[in-house]
């Protein structure tokens, strides 16, 4: 058993939430398939991939890929620490850029139809107080925009039954 990375004495966080018309149930699904982020991350180039399908609780996944603009290939490892079956999923970075990264998609049913996802990030800004400064400037900004896109996307393709 992997053991779940402690969270640093002072993390940031950032949370986004979108209402979709679907239900918790779709919503889940798609989120425990992590090869489904590939559909919904614009400006992302997907190199790979891998883990077991669909995600269960202290299953360990890997990511490859490119974030543009920048053209250097980023790998990360999580563990998924936890999963509340249709309601959320938690994983937690194990090898990233940032020295603590945890992440919180919370799915919360609105009616019958309709379906609140949230997406909480637990984080430690990578080069210590230069990267608190910088998140501050400018990566705070960076990171509403990629949720911001990624939401966008999702709804579309949930909402086109895709």
């Amino acid at each position: 058993m992997i053991p779940v990375p402690k969270p640093p004495a002072h993390p940031q966080t950032f949370e986004r939430s979108v209402d979709i018309r679907c239900t918790p149930a779709q919503l889940f699904a798609f989120h425990r398939d992590t090869r489904n982020a590939q559909k919904v991350s614009p400006g992302t180039k997907f190199l790979s991939v891998r883990g077991t399908f669909p995600l269960s609780a202290g299953d360990v996944f890997t990511i490859k890929f490119i974030q543009l603009p920048i053209p250097i290939p980023v790998t990360w490892q999580f563990l998924v620490e936890a999963i509340e079956h249709d309601r959320a999923i938690v994983d937690v970075a194990l090898k990233a850029p940032f020295p603590y990264w945890r992440h919180e998609h919370r799915f919360e049913p609105i009616d019958a139809d309709h379906t609140r996802l949230t997406d909480r990030v637990t984080f430690t800004p990578p080069l210590g107080g230069v990267g608190r400064v910088g998140n501050r400037i400018i990566g705070r900004r960076l990171m509403a925009r990629l949720f911001d896109a990624r939401h966008r996307a999702t709804k579309a393709l949930m909402e086109s039954g895709g």
